[in-house]
């Protein structure tokens, strides 16, 4: 395999730091393992996903980017103010190469990100709300830099929860932070190599920034 790219190794990670060497280590070959030999259906689904509820004009902010497939799918859309932003240098390094990005920063989801509050359209988050990856705190960060009526767009796993996700949800659409604006099927994202991921791909549209 691939750099001996093993999935349920990033799932294992302890730590920021263990994630972020991990990524870094396979992040040359991160897109041939997961694209050729995993059948990764994330990228092509979330690039739909936009196509279908954003103008072609939106800023993006591609969260917990990698690589930047999800960008390279938008792009290939026609969306040209993405901006994404990651953890791992190395996978940055790669999603530079791809030439869709108009900004592309380090960062770690659950931190403070470096942009200004409101600045965005839309946030996307393809796969980085899963266990031992971004906590369920980053979407009031996510929230922050996103406009009042923007859109939040990301997925879940069903079928292994991260834990405190559903519960920031939940207390985000009572107090009005944002509204559902629609659920996606239940679908196999690593169909190849791991067919027991499933995820399901949420929007929200936000009223109201987040405290």
């Amino acid at each position: 395999m691939t750099q001996n790219f093993d999935v349920e190794r990033l799932y294992a990670a302890k730590s920021a730091a263990e994630l972020t060497a991990e990524y870094d280590r396979v992040a040359e070959s991160y897109d041939a393992a997961l694209i050729e030999e995993h059948d990764w259906r994330m990228p092509e689904i979330m690039g739909g996903i936009g196509g279908w509820l954003l103008p072609r004009t939106a800023k993006i902010l591609d969260a917990a980017c990698g690589t930047g497939l999800v960008g390279d799918a938008l792009h290939r859309l026609g969306f040209t103010d993405l901006h994404g932003v990651d953890l791992s240098a190395g996978m940055i390094a790669v999603a530079k190469r791809k030439k869709v990005y108009a900004s592309l920063l380090q960062a770690a989801l659950g931190e403070e990100l470096p942009y200004a509050t409101g600045l965005f359209d839309a946030f996307m988050v393809s796969g980085a709300f899963t266990p031992r990856h971004a906590p369920p705190e980053s979407l009031a960060e996510l929230l922050r830099v996103t406009r009042p009526g923007g859109l939040a767009i990301f997925s879940l796993r069903t079928d292994d929860p991260a834990p405190g996700f559903n519960e920031v949800i939940d207390s985000l659409t009572q107090d009005g932070s944002w509204q559902l604006l629609c659920e996606g099927a239940e679908f196999q994202s690593l169909p190849r190599a791991e067919p027991h991921v499933r995820n399901r791909i949420y929007a929200y549209t936000l009223r109201a920034y987040a405290d």
